[in-house]
């Protein structure tokens, strides 16, 4: 996770094969532009209103449940070792690689052009580091423990938000068929938490919102080309940096 957040930083300053392959003008400028671009979709309230409005309504419904999961999971098991072993390794880097390995290979089979393979590979990258920063963020700031005892940064749930960011960039990019799927897995992933002792519902809940949200935000960005212009004005001249929506 700290890996992540580090990249994240440097992202838009290191990513020029995306600017040059998927975006005019500058550089720097245009990548920057066109990350900022979908990050201020989190805010906007009107294209997220829906999935906020089940975040109001679900969040603190779910806090008010923690305890009454909790004490279900302790005689209740969802699962054994082995399944839930499964959750926790694609919740983690192995499911980043495999899906992102997976974009690559899908648009060099498909033949597609070097361009939309970019723009895919920076759509997963954006949407990835994007949700695994706001995560550890909000981890760091609330440190609550977890209900196994140790640990405090339960809230929100890491694998769980990175597991529908996921889901919501495969269903963008390969259609509801496999978006189902994914969904499914993203479930599946947030439950072998709650099941394995390592979240509560809430963290579950609350990670899940976080991964939808800000793969929304990137996926209304995806193809939409960002165009640097200028022009001489009397005392200088005006620089303007603008993204077709």
């Amino acid at each position: 996770m700290k890996c992540r957040f580090i990249i994240l930083i440097v992202f838009p300053l290191i990513w020029p094969q995306i600017a040059k392959s998927q975006y005019t003008g500058w550089k720097k400028e245009s990548c920057l532009s066109h990350y900022l671009s979908g990050l201020s979709n989190i805010g906007n309230l009107e294209y997220q209103k829906k999935v906020y409005t089940v975040g109001m309504i679900g969040i603190p419904l779910s806090f008010a449940l923690d305890h009454t999961f909790e004490t279900y999971i302790k005689d209740h098991k969802l699962y054994n070792t082995s399944i839930s072993k499964i959750g926790d390794i694609y919740g983690h880097r192995w499911g980043y690689t495999a899906v992102f390995t997976s974009i690559i290979i899908t648009n060099v089979i498909q033949g597609n052009t070097y361009r939309k393979t970019c723009s895919d590979a920076g759509l997963f990258m954006e949407a990835v580091l994007t949700t695994a920063a706001i995560t550890e963020l909000l981890k760091r700031s609330i440190h609550r423990q977890r209900p196994i005892g140790y640990g405090k940064n339960s809230f929100p749930s890491g694998h769980t938000s990175g597991a529908f960011t996921l889901a919501v960039v495969l269903n963008h990019l390969y259609g509801q068929t496999v978006g189902t799927l994914a969904y499914g897995m993203a479930a599946f992933v947030g439950s072998t938490r709650i099941n394995d002792k390592k979240h509560y519902l809430s963290d579950v809940f609350s990670g899940a919102l976080i991964g939808i949200i800000v793969g929304r935000s990137f996926t209304k960005e995806h193809y939409q080309p960002v165009t640097f212009s200028y022009r001489p004005e009397p005392k200088g001249f005006e620089i303007r940096i603008s993204s077709t929506l």
